[in-house]
């Protein structure tokens, strides 16, 4: 039985690092030759840096043609409130793709702005979607994609239907922490405000929620990040266990 020994050259193995740190790579699923090198350059060749406060598009924009993903930092997706004030969509952090929503469009539903310093990688439509068009498997995988960030979409507007205060805060900070993929430590970069607007109450009232969780020890903040020690007491009030604020 002969054995292929696989020569790995200097342009070889510098086409693998870059290909494993691209943020395409969970859609881009070629099954080339192990000795092939990608012609596309890796998109940390396509990368916009903003710093906290920076847009990334504004509301009414014209679409640009590319969508982005996030390599680093948290970024806020908004919409304009009725009386001047602001629509949180989504918080979106590392991994998480930005302008599904202005697909095929000509103008930008949302705004997009930075709510820390941020690596954001571009994807043209035209590389996407010969991507998408090469291989089936990547278009399943995009699908998935969008029908993920449709039932987000979803579920949220449900919590805020039928949910309590306090529950729409326990459940904010659970989700937030499972983002961190079995890190105990979640951060919280955006303001009070922020939180109040996405999930539909006051500031006022997201204070009081999180001081009536931290009286109880089941909850700790620090320099915006928290912890949750009492984690079985707060999914309890997450499910809708009663508890009062004051």
């Amino acid at each position: 039985m002969s054995h292929r020994l696989r020569l790995v050259t200097p342009a070889l193995a510098d086409s693998l690092r870059r290909c494993s740190g691209c943020p395409l790579n969970v859609l881009c699923l070629d099954e080339l030759p192990e000795d092939a090198e990608r012609n596309e350059p890796c998109m940390e060749q396509r990368c916009i840096r903003l710093h906290g406060g920076e847009h990334l598009f504004r509301v009414s924009d014209a679409v640009d043609q590319h969508l982005y993903i996030i390599r680093k930092g948290d970024i806020k997706l908004y919409q304009h409130g009725r009386e001047g004030g602001q629509h949180i969509i989504e918080f979106l952090g590392p991994g998480a793709w930005v302008g599904l929503e202005s697909l095929n469009e000509h103008q930008r539903h949302a705004g997009a702005v930075a709510l820390t310093d941020c690596e954001i990688a571009t994807v043209p439509y035209t590389m996407l979607t010969a991507l998408l068009d090469r291989q089936p498997r990547s278009a399943e995988a995009f699908g998935q994609l969008l029908s993920g960030t449709i039932a987000r979409h979803q579920q949220h507007a449900a919590m805020l239907r039928s949910t309590s205060a306090i529950q729409r805060v326990a459940q904010f900070l659970l989700h937030r922490l499972e983002q961190t993929q079995g890190v105990a430590r979640a951060t919280l970069p955006m303001s009070r405000q922020d939180i109040a607007d996405y999930l539909g109450l006051t500031s006022s009232t997201v204070s009081r929620c999180l001081s009536a969780l931290r009286r109880r020890g089941w909850l700790t903040m620090g320099q915006r990040a928290y912890t949750l020690p009492g984690l079985r007491d707060v999914e309890m009030v997450a499910a809708g266990a009663p508890l009062a604020l004051d």
